[in-house]
């Protein structure tokens, strides 16, 4: 089902609306909380606070599988929750079986392009003095790049997952989605702002 979301999404999605239980969705999400903890931790540069690497690779899996498994109702009912209110026959099920998988490609940087990124930069990723970028600036510039792109690409497959799946516009799509990310990224903003006052 992953290699059809990248070949034919359309398709795939319409064969996730159809399936009766939304296999991996969990997974898939769980697998997003620790790719977003570790985007966190690069954002506000935690690497500043804690001297070794190893800590911010366990502290990035101990708090990303809880955050994805919160995130996979949260996420979900926000979906669920917007398409009702622009008047859309959307299920929780299927607003589950959108969300998760369209997380495809935050999975694919998470397995792929974050190992390159710890052994490019080590430790120096995750820190402002001195900034990943004066290292080793061609290959900071295309990793974030592609990192970028993989985030865009996952938003045009919750766009496409949210027109196949509630049958609806692609304005309506788009709105529901851009919203979707907005909630979710104003949240995890807030969230690691006050949870890094702890450190």
């Amino acid at each position: 089902m992953l290699w059809k979301i990248i070949e034919n999404p359309r398709n795939a999605f319409r064969m996730i609306m159809l399936a009766e239980h939304k296999n991996y969705a969990v997974f898939l999400y769980t697998l997003s909380g620790i790719a977003i903890m570790f985007a966190e931790f690069w954002h506000f540069k935690f690497g500043d606070r804690v001297e070794n690497i190893l800590l911010i690779f366990f502290l990035a899996i101990l708090i990303g599988i809880p955050l994805g498994i919160a995130l996979c109702p949260i996420a979900s009912s926000i979906h669920w929750g917007l398409s009702k209110i622009l008047g859309n026959k959307a299920s929780f099920r299927n607003s589950l079986g959108i969300t998760s998988y369209s997380l495809t490609p935050i999975v694919i940087s998470l397995l792929f392009v974050l190992p390159v990124e710890l052994l490019t930069f080590g430790m120096y990723f995750f820190t402002f003095n001195p900034p990943p970028i004066t290292i080793k600036p061609i290959s900071y510039i295309l990793l974030i790049g592609l990192d970028i792109a993989l985030i865009i690409w996952a938003w045009v497959l919750l766009v496409i997952g949210t027109k196949v799946g509630n049958q609806i516009s692609l304005w309506k799509s788009i709105l529901i989605s851009s919203l979707v990310y907005g909630f979710l990224l104003f949240g995890l903003m807030a969230g690691g702002e006050f949870t890094l006052k702890m450190f």
